[in-house]
């Protein structure tokens, strides 16, 4: 009996080992694992379909209410309507595991223990599968890079540093070490942006904390942060006819950003003025006229203007969603981890802040929002970051 009350904590513990192997692995283990988990604790569980704070539920709502139009509105209404349905799942899923976590300190530590095993299990099987498919010729000292994991290991990176905020052990540093050739031989760029735009959002908070903010400044810093994002934008690609394409002068340098992701968001942005409110319908962008055009330069071979979305959350979410949809999406995840980071103590809010700048930063430039098994590990890890600052706070919860 013990063993089958132990299944559905490993299950959600070794959910992401799973996903190695295969991404329907991954939610059907996790689906399976808090479902079970519900029914056992059925006497201590009871179904949250919204949050306790009332500010985090306007937005929420909002976001909800304004993704739904873009999708009745939606080139693919069948297609988006579908993702608006994993969207609010995920969400309550997670925020209903979260609830269930702080009340049973008994399944957070089964769960958590489960899950420390199998991130140090996932980025040892990465580190020595890419050390025996690598082959390394010392003369020419040539690498060729591992693929399988690549996508994956955007995940497991931040979970192998997550290690280090649920507890504190030396053991710990042997997946951090195995982590780093790991990134190098799969060439992934993901996580090496969302490391580096974690720092950034770390050291962009302590410089915020130190000055006492009043309208005025913060009025200011909006100014100086559109205007950036605004010169950034200018400078792409804004005509898409061949000829343009062929003498395409990149002002923004290639090594910094590759000139197809150029195309694609110029492209993407040009759209977005098209439909500026609502987008185009959730999960849709690769299905907007002339986004499967095939074209070609001497800069990125042949390629399309959108493969199979813009390669950026942000851009995403403004081509799809429109700005009634991201500006609410944006203000519920703020909303949201600032609520979290008023229970937290210093170092717990500095992994929240990298949590959220690593992930943000990983998906400007390679995952669809949509991926269910990328949208679902912002939301299942929140909570357990959430759960472990509850489990180890003093304040009491309402």
């Amino acid at each position: 009996m013990k063993k089958v009350l132990l299944l559905p904590h490993l299950l959600i513990g070794f959910s992401y080992t799973f996903l190695l192997y295969n991404k329907i692995f991954f939610g059907v283990s996790l689906v399976l694992g808090i479902l079970s988990l519900f029914f056992i604790q059925k006497d201590n569980f009871s179904l949250r379909l919204k949050f306790s704070d009332n500010k985090i539920n306007l937005f929420f709502f909002l976001t909800i209410f304004f993704f739904l139009i873009s999708s009745l509105i939606s080139i693919k209404p069948e297609r988006s309507i579908l993702v608006i349905i994993y969207f609010v799942f995920f969400i309550i899923i997670s925020l209903n595991l979260f609830n269930l976590l702080i009340k049973s300190e008994d399944s957070y530590k089964k769960i958590l223990n489960f899950f420390i095993i199998s991130t140090i299990i996932n980025i040892l099987i990465i580190f020595f599968y890419n050390i025996y498919e690598s082959e390394i010729l010392i003369g020419n000292l040539q690498i060729y890079g591992i693929k399988k994991y690549k996508g994956i290991l955007s995940i497991i990176s931040i979970l192998v540093l997550l290690l280090f905020f649920f507890k504190k052990s030396k053991l710990f540093l042997i997946p951090l070490v195995c982590l780093i050739p790991s990134l190098y031989l799969s060439d992934s760029s993901s996580p090496i942006l969302g490391f580096l735009t974690g720092i950034f959002a770390l050291i962009f908070f302590k410089v915020i904390a130190k000055i006492k903010l009043t309208k005025i400044k913060v009025l200011i810093l909006s100014i100086i942060f559109i205007s950036i994002v605004g010169s950034f934008v200018k400078e792409l690609p804004n005509k898409f006819d061949q000829n343009s394409i062929d003498n395409q002068n990149f002002t923004i340098p290639i090594f910094v950003i590759d000139a197809h992701r150029q195309f694609i968001w110029g492209f993407s942005l040009s759209k977005f003025i098209e439909k500026p409110f609502f987008g185009f319908g959730p999960d849709t962008s690769n299905f907007i006229e002339e986004g499967q055009k095939q074209i070609g330069s001497k800069f990125t071979g042949t390629m399309n203007f959108i493969p199979s979305h813009p390669h950026n959350f942000f851009i995403e979410l403004l081509l799809e969603t429109g700005l009634a949809g991201t500006l609410s999406f944006l203000i519920f995840i703020i909303i949201l981890n600032y609520k979290i980071m008023k229970r937290a103590n210093s170092y717990q809010k500095n992994f929240v802040i990298f949590f959220n700048g690593y992930f943000w930063g990983a998906s400007l430039v390679n995952f669809s929002y949509w991926q269910a098994w990328w949208q679902c590990s912002y939301f299942l890890i929140l909570s357990f970051i959430t759960a472990h600052i509850f489990h180890n706070s003093s304040k009491v919860l309402k």
